[in-house]
């Protein structure tokens, strides 16, 4: 894996694209005197036009209503307007749980096209499916359909989803490793919750501070995903000398996939050679915040 490659930059450029946000420019948002989101500064007369559910109240920027359903109802008003206006694409019917960090059940529901609109936490599965083989551990590589509403075309890990209201991180994994991989429910089960990331990216006005749950899964030799239900082009099996070489010189990952990559590496001692102890334990807290 050298030819070259600077892994530390490799690693350092991963890293920056997928956690960096100036939190200066975003207010938060607040459900009953809980802060559930952020909305950048420039948005708020948006949200306090006349007719909107939020309200400025002892300076903060709060969202009317005194339960779950009439809070969700507010905002679905407040989106699909937001969507007329052009600031949204069309809602997607998915909807995501709006929380503050210690409340142990939602405040209220939002569709999943405006989660970083509002920065909503959000939480996603991601699963790494790899083979043993006489010469080490190979990969399964997902291909991003090219019509994908983002990163089309792009590296993506062989399993991802976006947790909807509702379900578990072990219920989105099955439903995920269905849909996008055809993975059946009995061996999906066999998955290994290997813990999570997080990281906190601002995508131009938008802020996505993400949970994303990790899932290991050692797959027969012969297994042979495809795609369900479209969102993936083509799949491809790597051996991890050749993952990362891509993921840390300049293969078109999805950033927050790469992420994924970078930790499975990390855990299967790919870059024992190349980062020192303490090096590697930097790099293990800085993905596991």
């Amino acid at each position: 894996m050298s030819g070259g490659l600077d892994v530390r930059a490799g690693l350092a450029r991963r890293l920056a694209a997928c956690d960096h946000a100036d939190l200066g420019s975003f207010v938060p948002w607040y459900v009953a005197g809980v802060a559930v989101g952020h909305v950048h500064r420039e948005r708020v007369p948006l949200l306090l036009a006349p007719g909107e559910p939020f309200e400025q109240r002892d300076g903060r920027l709060v969202l009317r209503g005194s339960d779950f359903a009439a809070r969700s109802e507010l905002l679905a008003g407040c989106v699909q307007r937001l969507v007329a206006r052009g600031e949204l694409r069309p809602e997607l019917g998915e909807h995501y749980a709006v929380a503050g960090a210690f409340d142990p059940e939602p405040r209220l529901q939002i569709d999943r096209t405006a989660v970083a609109w509002f920065g909503v936490r959000a939480a996603g599965v991601h699963m790494n499916g790899f083979v043993r083989t006489a010469v080490g551990l190979e990969l399964w590589v997902a291909v991003r359909s090219k019509t994908k509403r983002s990163h089309p075309g792009q590296l993506d890990n062989l399993v991802a989803g976006g947790a909807a209201i509702g379900l578990a991180p072990r219920q989105t994994l099955v439903k995920e490793c269905h849909e996008e991989a055809g993975i059946p429910a009995d061996l999906a089960a066999r998955a290994l919750a290997v813990g999570a990331i997080r990281y906190v990216l601002q995508d131009g006005r938008s802020l996505k501070p993400d949970r994303l749950d990790l899932f290991d899964l050692e797959l027969p030799a012969d297994f042979v995903p495809r795609a369900v239900d479209g969102e993936v082009d083509s799949f491809a099996r790597w051996p991890l000398e050749r993952v990362a070489a891509s993921v840390l010189g300049d293969g078109p990952w999805k950033p927050n996939c790469a992420l994924v990559v970078v930790d499975f590496l990390l855990r299967c001692g790919v870059l024992d050679g190349w980062l020192d102890g303490s090096e590697r334990l930097a790099l293990w807290r800085r993905l596991r915040g």
